[in-house]
């Protein structure tokens, strides 16, 4: 496995069953059969085809990148039934120089994000894109250029079955995909995992079939718990008609039917966190360790006249809703970096601040992409505060805080400027309900980990029911979540006011959101703690 190949074989398990799963769903009428497994790896897809389709006649054209899978691979292939040709190539320079359709398009792709491709490969993904406009131009990970081709590549009946990264159903390029991929297909299948399909990496996982030709036509998700699940055939494919019409992202599929239209309808009838502020991405450093430091350093070089006061990390907060004058002290006392260094303001005539700057050159901070945009390299810009701030990242619940210490952010959060008419204790007050934090939950993504991320622009779009309230009720607000028990406590209390006594909802409407809320994020959570075996 390598994260700069993207290379995850898979394991020969799952390869077996979406070989025989596809032999057993699909009546290959013409033969020859011909089959094309653009990343063949160790092979795992070519030995459960060659048992599988024992009784056609079949074609297979098997391409890798690597010369030592290449070399083992030509050696599986021997024993096999079936014709192959197998060839050393990059898939992407491979597709250019043929135009030949397959019946079947299989196999598990590379995952390699943009910032790790070449630039030819870049080039290389962007022609292909280029191909089938539906897909976006963008190119985000080498795996959607994979799927472009393989899409463009199937016979009029064809059929593609892929291991793909789960993102294709959370972030924002996955919903072009998901668009062009109802526009291509009669018949979508999508297999998930309730535990991690790849030993030692957090990857989640899941098997993406696309049928051209099907007499049951729809987008059909199932989950899968084990092994046991996929040899005895022990799951149920449901039909999710609500995510056919694209209402939300595919990553809504643990939801019923009735949850999802419950959802859609909502989020019409509340103006988004847009409506009331602006947000901005906090500093970035491009060298969080050097310009963001402790007391104890802050000392050693005499940098108090040049340093302000910053949260670097969500986890510094944890379990407060607004950060005190006394709270920052605590983490200051701790020796916790809490200092943002303004070197602006350095005197260059005081040797301490000359060596700070030297040691920046000497560990070649100064070479950094962001730091050579700069005028003088240790001159951060944007160095303003903000009276609130949200953190993109959060595991139980998100982080809103209001700054009452005038402390600095990084990039791990968002700055929130309010509107005018609008404050942001209330903001903040009003976040915090079973609405606004299910949805937070159905428009955000997951990563390794279980980890909650929000964008800017799904942030923005999270509805909320802004109520404003005084200093004494955010006091209170306030105080309570700083005794809270769990998070639990807080939602219900503010539900009370937000939900029923402002909005009207049912008590049966607000248990709802609970539901939608917990089978989404036990969803994220429980991904990454144990593996599919």
């Amino acid at each position: 496995m390598s994260k700069k190949s993207g290379s995850y074989y898979t394991p020969a398990n799952l390869a077996n069953f979406i070989v025989k799963y596809v032999q057993e769903n699909n009546f290959f009428s013409n033969e020859p059969i011909h089959i094309l497994e653009p990343s063949c790896g160790d092979g795992a897809f070519l030995k459960a085809i060659s048992q599988h389709f024992a009784e056609k006649t079949i074609f297979i054209d098997a391409i890798d990148f690597d010369a030592c899978a290449i070399e083992k691979t030509r050696k599986v292939v021997s024993t096999l039934h079936g014709e192959y040709t197998v060839t050393k190539a990059d898939y992407l320079n491979w597709s250019v120089n043929t135009d030949k359709r397959y019946d079947l398009v299989i196999g598990n792709p590379p995952y390699i994000s943009k910032k790790l491709l070449t630039e030819v490969q870049k080039e290389s993904c962007k022609n292909i894109h280029a191909k089938n406009s539906d897909f976006g131009t963008e190119v985000h990970n080498i795996w959607t250029s994979f799927l472009c081709d393989g899409v463009e590549r199937l016979t009029s009946d064809g059929t593609l079955a892929f291991v793909l990264p789960a993102e294709i159903l959370k972030v924002k390029f996955g919903e072009k995909i998901q668009r062009a991929l109802l526009k291509s297909f009669q018949r979508i299948e999508i297999f998930t995992f309730s535990k991690n399909v790849f030993p030692n990496i957090e990857q989640d996982t899941v098997i993406l079939f696309l049928y051209k030709q099907s007499n049951e036509e729809g987008l059909y998700f199932t989950t899968i718990h084990d092994t046991n699940c996929l040899i005895n055939n022990r799951f149920k494919l449901k039909r999710k008609r609500s995510l056919e019409a694209m209402k939300l992202k595919w990553s809504a599929y643990p939801l019923m039917e009735k949850q999802i239209k419950s959802v859609v309808s909502l989020k019409k009838k509340l103006p988004p966190i847009i409506s009331y502020c602006e947000t901005i991405p906090g500093i970035v450093t491009a060298a969080n360790d050097y310009f963001i430091v402790s007391k104890s350093i802050v000392d050693e070089f005499e940098l108090e006249s040049l340093s302000k006061p910053i949260v670097q990390k969500g986890i510094f907060v944890n379990g407060c809703v607004s950060l005190s004058k006394d709270k920052f002290k605590s983490l200051i006392d701790q020796d916790k970096p809490t200092h943002f260094l303004d070197l602006s303001q350095a005197d260059l005539t005081n040797q301490k601040h000359k060596n700070y700057i030297s040691i920046g050159k000497e560990r070649k901070i100064d070479e950094r992409y962001k730091c050579t945009l700069r005028n003088k390299w240790y001159e951060v810009p944007g160095a303003w505060v903000s009276d609130g701030f949200f953190f993109k990242r959060c595991h139980d619940y998100p982080k809103f805080i209001y700054n009452d210490a005038d402390a600095l952010v990084t990039d791990s959060s968002y700055r929130i400027k309010m509107k005018e008419g609008y404050d942001i204790r209330s903001l903040i007050f009003s976040f915090y309900n079973s609405l606004t934090l299910a949805f937070s939950e159905v428009q955000g993504r997951y990563y390794g980990g279980g980890v909650l991320e929000l964008t800017p622009s799904e942030f923005k779009s999270l509805p909320i029911p802004y109520m404003k309230v005084t200093t004494e009720e955010f006091n209170e607000f306030v105080e309570a979540f700083h005794n809270k028990k769990n998070i639990d406590e807080i939602i219900d209390r503010n539900d009370a006011i937000l939900l029923s006594a402002q909005l009207g909802m049912t008590d049966d409407a607000i248990e709802s959101l609970k539901v939608i809320r917990k089978t989404l994020m036990d969803r994220r959570q429980n991904i990454s703690k144990s593996q599919f075996s």
